[in-house]
């Protein structure tokens, strides 16, 4: 297994904290830009065309025409078609929760992929791990309780669509070990503009002010920059490494909930929160240890690792 130098742990934090921050921004203005009447399937188009217009030129200035070429093109096109149906659903639970509560949500995303690397990758899941996992899902019923007050189709639809990033994720680390992180990004997000582009027809809304394309266009941008960092990331440093830099996210969520809409959670939310976030840090800590343990050089070039 490779060791990380100090420069690439160091580069890879800030990777990740940069990640959060876009993906944090966007979104905040994906729960903005829906208020003006923009379905989540025409959201989902608009951010994977911009991002994919971004990352072309990233891809042709730090690697060339000969980042295009990869052997990977249908595991490209399937962790695609599961980013669209993903990324639908979690915009719609960004439109209608608040900012709070749908990045809260997001934090489930480590416990999906350890759920999911068991029969996709086949990694042995420990029943420690299993509790922390269900101990994970349990803690949204805190932070969204099943009442009559609660916006539950939004909760369920981010849940959901968290579920199928997670499997992204998972799919990604496969990918990691072939592609280079600009190669995963612009087939990534052609993908997604291929797959979002026959959905959004069905409520489409053409945009009339500035304002509006301003928006929709910062919705791509902001993910385009959030998916590439947070790709590079992963290879600079472990999982162990990067992962528990996502929880700056609710910092981000907290403060821009705040001055955009006015939004202060309840002590339900901050008590959910600190449960999710502590079996979310379980499990990465504890996968991290048993990989080591079980057989450190095999395991160090699974497919799922991260490096």
């Amino acid at each position: 297994m490779a060791e990380h130098s100090p420069h690439e742990v160091r580069r890879a934090i800030g990777f990740a904290v940069a990640s959060i921050f876009f993906f944090t921004a966007m979104t905040a203005v994906v729960k903005w830009i829906s208020g003006h009447g923009y379905a989540a399937t025409q959201v989902a188009f608009f951010r994977a065309a911009f991002a994919l217009v971004l990352s072309v030129p990233i891809l042709l200035v730090q690697v060339g025409p000969s980042g295009f070429r990869t052997s990977q093109r249908w595991g490209f096109a399937f962790r695609g078609l599961i980013g669209v149906f993903g990324t639908v659903l979690c915009f719609y639970g960004m439109a209608h929760l608040p900012l709070a509560d749908a990045v809260a949500i997001a934090f489930t995303i480590p416990l999906w992929v350890t759920t999911l690397s068991a029969p996709v990758l086949g990694e042995r899941v420990g029943l420690s791990r299993w509790a922390a996992v269900l101990s994970g899902f349990a803690a949204i019923l805190i932070i969204v309780p099943p009442t009559g007050d609660a916006p539950l189709v939004p909760a369920l639809a981010a849940i959901l669509g968290n579920g199928l990033i997670g499997l992204a994720v998972v799919l990604m680390r496969r990918l990691n070990a072939t592609d280079r992180a600009q190669t995963i990004v612009f087939y990534y997000m052609l993908a997604l503009t291929i797959g979002s582009a026959a959905l959004a027809p069905i409520d489409w809304r053409t945009p009339t002010t500035a304002e509006d394309w301003f928006g929709l266009a910062a919705v791509g941008v902001l993910a385009g920059l959030a998916h590439t960092m947070l790709t590079h990331a992963y290879r600079h440093a472990p999982a162990a490494v990067v992962a528990p830099f996502d929880y700056t996210g609710i910092i981000w969520a907290l403060l821009f909930g705040y001055l955009f809409w006015g939004e202060q959670p309840d002590l339900n939310f901050y008590l959910g929160a600190v449960i999710l976030i502590g079996c979310g840090l379980y499990v990465l800590y504890s996968e991290g240890r048993d990989r080591r343990v079980d057989n450190p050089v095999v395991n160090a070039r699974s497919p799922s690792s991260s490096d």
